[in-house]
């Protein structure tokens, strides 16, 4: 049971969002034609560390996504390509950093409260090749684990050794920044290339979504390879460098070469009647300029584990980051010892209520949040609920 201040004020204001969401539903289902796509999604965390971790108690997360796609030529009569707009809302809940305080982070709808464009962008192209510019989120199209996207621990979306990076993060949620990305596909190869603002948003200000480009900033440059390999499987593997200079964790001074690369697979099968499929994915980064020196996920997904519900799914994942030598010595030399990893175990099950509502009971395991002996390890139970239209 929620305590009584966030069972008063976060019920409320989920109450708000939801009547907010009908409303929008109801103008844009009765404006848009053939040549616009809107959706509207709104997910919900109810989180309770019971156990461990900085101190046990309950946080409400929200997020709120409005998405309105364009095809030019059908909408307006004119020139062609698509034009992409992604608002976003979040309600400020913080659980890892006041509860858990684990560095990866247990929800991947933890933000800042803000509302604000995450995505704004105009793709032209064809079946073979596409150009996008504009405000961009690098983990829509780079570093995807379409089976890991079930859970809600944010490793399983980008790698925390990809995630980790930048003076406020790469291009990803919930703080997007300009970037100009192309696509080729040579029979069933796709490469992806994109160029990035190095600094998305105010590193000094976690609800800016302000764009500032300078030459201090640099640029994040990414290159990935997405090869299928049968039609049920699929390898991806990618390689990112920032132009700046960062500090160095080791000593006094900065150093430029801040890179790392990444590489994942995916497969589906079956399971009797059942269809289920497993991904594992691991990357490196460069550990004198970053705390998490590699990372691994692996994770499990079943359908229709109830025979009598085949829209849900079941599922377990490991994410488990592993600390670099320098940053463990910079934190000795301040009196903290560590462990090596963080890991966090997670177990699952998404039930499809109807077509546009989903619940999911949710429990993790976090083992040595942020490395630290001092910290217990954490017992997360919650759930998240989910509309979407």
């Amino acid at each position: 049971m929620l305590p009584d201040g966030i069972a008063g004020s976060r019920w409320a204001h989920a109450g708000k969002v939801a009547s907010s969401i009908l409303g929008l539903m109801f103008v844009f289902s009765a404006s848009l034609a053939n040549s616009y796509e809107f959706e509207v999604v709104y997910s919900g965390d109810v989180l309770t560390n019971s156990s461990g971790g900085i101190e046990t108690g309950t946080r409400y997360l929200d997020n709120l996504d409005l998405n309105l796609e364009v095809d030019v030529a059908q909408a307006w009569g004119i020139g062609s390509g698509k034009l992409f707009v992604h608002g976003l809302y979040n309600n400020g809940g913080t659980f890892s950093d006041e509860l858990v305080g684990d560095l990866q982070i247990v929800s991947n709808i933890e933000a800042e409260e803000a509302w604000r464009i995450f995505e704004a962008w105009y793709e032209l192209g064809g079946d073979t090749w596409s150009f996008r510019t504009g405000l961009y989120d690098l983990n829509s199209e780079f570093d995807v684990n379409e089976v890991g996207s079930i859970f809600l621990h944010s490793s399983h979306g980008i790698g925390a050794d990809l995630g980790q990076t930048g003076e406020n993060g790469p291009s990803i949620f919930p703080v997007s920044s300009l970037a100009l990305r192309g696509e080729v596909q040579v029979e069933s190869l796709t490469v992806r290339v994109a160029v990035l603002d190095a600094v998305p948003g105010d590193p000094d200000d976690g609800a800016s979504n302000a764009i500032d480009l300078n030459s201090a900033d640099g640029y994040l440059t990414i290159t990935e390879f997405d090869v299928p390999i049968t039609k049920s499987a699929r390898l991806w593997t990618g390689y990112w460098r920032y132009s700046g200079e960062f500090e160095r964790l080791s000593d006094a001074g900065f150093s430029a070469g801040n890179d790392g690369w990444y590489v994942g697979g995916e497969q589906r099968f079956r399971i009797g009647s059942r269809s289920a499929a497993w991904f594992l994915r691991y990357g490196q980064a460069e550990e004198q300029l970053n705390k998490v020196k590699d990372y691994t996920g692996i994770g499990f997904v079943i359908d229709g584990l109830i025979a009598a519900r085949p829209g849900d799914q079941f599922g377990m994942a490991v994410a488990s980051a592993m600390a670099g030598a320098p940053y463990r010595d910079s934190l000795k030399q301040a009196g903290d010892s560590t462990e090596p990893r963080e890991t966090a175990w997670e177990v699952t099950y998404r039930a499809q209520i109807n077509q546009h509502f989903f619940l999911q009971p949710d429990i993790q395991y976090v083992q040595n949040p942020s490395f630290s002996t001092e910290l217990d390890d954490a017992l997360v139970l919650g759930f998240r609920f989910e509309l979407i239209y």
